[in-house]
């Protein structure tokens, strides 16, 4: 249920898109700009957020800017993002209204989801500002596409790999160290696929073969497969 008591401030979740800039939407960016705070995630504690870096150039000088370590998964997860949510409920609660950053889309694997949980719950306003996702932008350089016609496309972890039966098109994230095995099922399966790492951002590559593939491995990268 939607807060009606119009003192408390908006949570916005943000994508960013892939890395780029000039892949923020408008909507994105004028939401930036209204907001009070920014929040953003890293993966590393005092690391820099590439959200963040990927929108500084929208964020006014001096604009409050938060920066908040969010575990991809483990058991510290829950205790991050509960840690974060009640940073940006004292701002709520302070009036401000708080744009959170994530990269690609807020609703394909991001933390913002569990930060959403939170806010829901206690029913805080919050609203969801969509973002290009890193498997569009890397079909994009790659000049692939993702599904066609009437077929059906499958989104899936690298750790689920196993479960590719008959799709003709598959999208594999989080493919970080499981790209043995992920090429394994794919060639098994009768896949030609194409490698994309850090789409749109300093250090992309594209890679058809597995023996480059093995060789570049990389955090944000991902696989975009189609069947001969």
């Amino acid at each position: 249920m939607e807060n009606t008591d119009t003192s408390m401030g908006t949570l916005y979740g943000i994508g960013v898109g892939p890395g780029d800039e000039e892949l923020l939407t408008l909507k994105a960016v004028n939401t930036i700009k209204k907001c009070d705070v920014v929040v953003a995630p890293c993966a590393r504690e005092g690391k820099d957020s590439i959200a963040f870096d990927t929108a500084r150039n929208f964020v006014d000088e001096h604009k409050e800017v938060i920066i908040k370590h969010f575990p991809m998964g483990g058991k510290d997860q829950d205790r991050k993002v509960f840690e974060a949510f009640e940073v940006i409920e004292e701002k709520l609660k302070e009036g401000k209204n708080v744009a959170f950053l994530t990269i690609g889309d807020p609703f394909v694997y991001s933390t913002y989801i569990y930060l959403l949980t939170h806010m829901k719950d206690r029913g805080y306003n919050t609203r969801t500002i969509p973002g290009i996702t890193s498997f569009c932008a890397a079909a994009s350089l790659a000049g692939e596409n993702i599904v066609i016609g009437d077929e059906r496309v499958l989104i899936l972890p690298a750790s689920q790999v196993d479960e590719i039966k008959d799709e003709k098109f598959v999208v594999i994230m989080k493919l970080y160290r499981n790209e043995e095995k992920v090429l394994d099922r794919l060639e098994k399966k009768g896949f030609k696929y194409v490698f994309v790492k850090r789409a749109y951002r300093e250090g992309q590559q594209i890679f058809r073969k597995r023996e480059d593939i093995l060789k570049n491995r990389d955090y944000m990268s991902l696989i975009i497969a189609q069947r001969k």
